[in-house]
Formats: structure tokens, sequence, C-alpha cells
């Protein structure tokens, strides 16, 4: 039931971050783009649907705290074109494994901890 209802609320979100992007370049390294718009994909869909996870207060605490996470959050409001599709590609890659029943809780909460909780 809760995948009928995963996949308008991930292109939500997905049309609504596209609004608020600039167009110049980053820091980021190109080829992490697409990697962080699945990255961000997992940390919403985590966010909304795996309250009861073991490590939601552990995750969610520390996303704040990391300075990679505030890197990346303050260099993503200003992709290029191909970086944005790059973006929506990742993020729309996350979302058909999601949607597929091929990750769950723990996964997305193993990914998101090595790129935003041990550093």
């Amino acid at each position: 039931m809760k995948k009928i209802f995963l996949i308008p609320l991930i292109f939500l979100f997905l049309f609504l971050s596209k609004f608020a992007l600039a167009f110049h370049d980053v820091e980021v390294a190109n080829e992490d783009v697409a990697a962080l718009g699945g990255l961000w994909t997992q940390i919403y869909v985590y966010e909304e649907y795996c309250a009861d996870n073991q490590y939601y207060e552990v995750i969610l605490d520390r996303l704040p705290n990391s300075p990679r996470f505030d890197r990346y959050s303050s260099e993503l409001e200003h992709l290029t074109n191909d970086q944005e599709l790059a973006w929506e590609r990742g993020g729309l890659g996350a979302s058909a494994v999601i949607s597929a029943g091929e990750t769950d809780c723990d996964t997305m909460a193993t990914v998101i901890w090595e790129w935003f909780g041990e550093n």
C-alpha cells in the first residue's frame, strides 16, 4: 500500500526541488551528482517511511551535524543543466529501486550513514 503513495511523493519532491536550483558551477564532482540525487531521494523516503527503524534517530540527528551534508546541501543549489539532469536521473533510479521493493530501511540507513554519518 505504501508503494502506491511513494512514487507520487518522490516525483513531487523532484518537481519542487527543480525550481529551487540555480545554474552555475559548483565544487561537487560531476560524477557525484547522480549519486546524490539518488541519495536525497533515499533520505526523503527514509524520513517519511522508516520511523520505526532502529537507526532512525541516529541517522536524522546526524544529518544536520555532518560537514559533508552541509557542504553538498549548499552546493546543490547551484547545479548546471547537465548536473540537474544527472541529479534527476539519480533520483529516478533510486525511486525505481525503492518502488520495486529492492531495498529496505536498513539498507537505506546504511547508505545514508556511509555518505554522511562517518564524517
